[in-house]
């Protein structure tokens, strides 16, 4: 956690001088192809492998969060859980992907100490909420992705776990959930 003596890390990267207007397209641009990429991937992997490889099959709500170098106090997220489906008894996969800048990234720990050469930071936290006195219960996940691209100086998964803990990335995760909820009600 970061304490009111360390400043708040600076945008970086070839994009952190962009104008709020073209930060703003590339954000849209970003959640755009993230959606449309998440809706071919399920179509190509099918149902049941999506679900899996979602953590649908054990969480409810599985939240896909990125972290662009070049505006630190924006969050990008993708919502993913399944919903009922008219005369179907297998629930359909509902994706979500939206933007937004949040305050409380700004006690965010900085990311690039351990990932220097990185542009964006994925993080996914799979949740799933308590009812009916079950106990809600969430993990937070390395993406794949970069478990393949491991370089020499990263975090181990030790190094990892403890990392992970030291921010609210739950509290992230459910502002993504709250407003996929309420666009679906509309």
């Amino acid at each position: 956690m970061m304490t009111a003596s360390t400043p708040y890390p600076a945008n970086s990267g070839s994009l952190a001088g962009a104008s709020e207007q073209e930060k703003k397209k590339r954000l849209d641009a970003m959640v755009a192809l993230w959606q449309s990429d998440t809706q071919r991937r399920l179509a190509r992997d099918g149902y049941t492998p999506f679900v899996s490889a979602m953590g649908l099959d054990e969480y409810r709500y599985s939240v896909w969060l990125r972290f662009p170098e070049w505006e630190r106090s924006v969050v990008v997220g993708q919502v993913v859980t399944l919903r009922p489906a008219e005369g179907s008894e297998e629930p359909q996969p509902a994706l979500f992907s939206a933007w937004r800048q949040d305050p409380l990234l700004k006690t965010m720990p900085d990311w690039k100490q351990h990932l220097p050469k990185e542009t964006v930071f994925n993080l996914n936290v799979r949740i799933t909420p308590g009812s009916l006195g079950e106990g809600s219960k969430w993990a937070i996940i390395m993406p794949r992705d970069m478990v393949a691209r491991y370089r020499p100086g990263w975090p181990t998964q030790q190094e990892w776990v403890v990392w992970t803990r030291s921010f609210d990335w739950l509290s992230v995760s459910v502002g993504f959930i709250r407003t996929m909820l309420d666009t679906l009600e509309q």
